[in-house]
């Protein structure tokens, strides 16, 4: 089995390449520029081969299985459309129409829905509020048109290990961004109203889980990715205070986080119990397995 992953040196498709290396797989050819903030996630990986993005099309033609596609501008306050476009968009189109014929699994966002309540994947509850949700959708549209083959997973809000890039464009999950204060400091700060800000909070553990279980399925579908089950920001708080014996300090919403922010998420599992039957972990069943030390990767 031979598989390409792009953005496989971010936060999920690292976690992917471990997966496939843990189940066996080490044919994989990686896709990603590296930076200084993600060269860390590659350590420890087995890989034949990794390529930038710049060189994608040397591998167009090559007898490949499954392309992972998880590359991405992913910060929920980028602003340069070209750039997104560009990165997000035609990008996607390119490796989808020269990967044809294979198994297609595209990384799609649950920001999709902007403030609507039902996340029910149908077009009456897609409103996306900033630029990234925008090029995610609009991806989805387009494979929705394609007549081939392919999974295109709605991933909640992932967090877990190996997410540290994330930190520099504060797009980091409250996991990870608590874990960095506590290594610094002996205080958690969370915004104020904390308590009333839930998300579907899902570990990387579990995604990579299902789309590797669904990943060899001749089906198409777009699909939510999340527990179903919301948790507030405060609960991720309490839990690390009461491990590491924390303050929690409340500080002033940011201004410029009020437009295009998602105050509650919580997936619509209808579509998923259809293609599986998956248990997911709560965040304290996960805090408690796998918080094994100060390291956020």
């Amino acid at each position: 089995m031979r598989y390409i992953v792009t953005g496989a040196a971010g936060f999920i498709g690292s976690n992917l390449v471990k997966k496939l290396n843990s189940e066996g797989h080490t044919d994989i050819i990686c896709v990603d520029d590296l930076s200084k903030n993600n060269i860390q996630n590659i350590q420890g990986l087995e890989y034949s081969d990794f390529i930038s993005i710049d060189d994608i099309s040397s591998v167009f033609g090559k007898d490949v299985d499954t392309v992972f596609h998880l590359g991405a501008i992913s910060n929920t306050r980028a602003d340069n459309w070209k750039e997104i476009y560009q990165n997000n968009i035609t990008f996607t189109k390119q490796m989808f129409d020269r990967t044809r014929h294979r198994n297609f699994v595209f990384a799609s966002s649950a920001s999709v829905y902007g403030d609507s309540k039902d996340t029910l994947e149908i077009p009456a509850n897609e409103a996306p509020k900033n630029l990234y949700a925008a090029s995610k959708l609009i991806c989805d549209n387009w494979l929705r048109s394609q007549g081939c083959q392919y999974h295109s997973w709605r991933f909640f809000n992932v967090y877990g290990h190996r997410e540290t890039s994330k930190l520099e464009s504060n797009s980091s999950s409250p996991y990870t961004t608590f874990k960095q204060q506590i290594s610094k400091n002996t205080s958690i700060k969370i915004f104020e109203g904390s308590d009333k800000i839930f998300r579907d909070f899902i570990s990387v553990d579990d995604v990579v889980e299902v789309m590797y279980r669904k990943h060899s399925d001749k089906d198409t579908f777009v699909s939510n990715l999340g527990t179903g089950t919301p948790s507030s920001f405060n609960e991720w708080a309490e839990l690390f205070a009461s491990k590491y014996k924390a303050k929690i300090e409340l500080t002033e919403f940011p201004e410029d986080l009020k437009k295009g922010y998602q105050y509650y998420t919580c997936s619509n599992n209808s579509t998923l119990n259809t293609l599986l039957d998956y248990k997911f972990k709560t965040i304290k069943e996960w805090f408690d397995q796998y918080d094994y030390s100060t390291n956020t990767r």
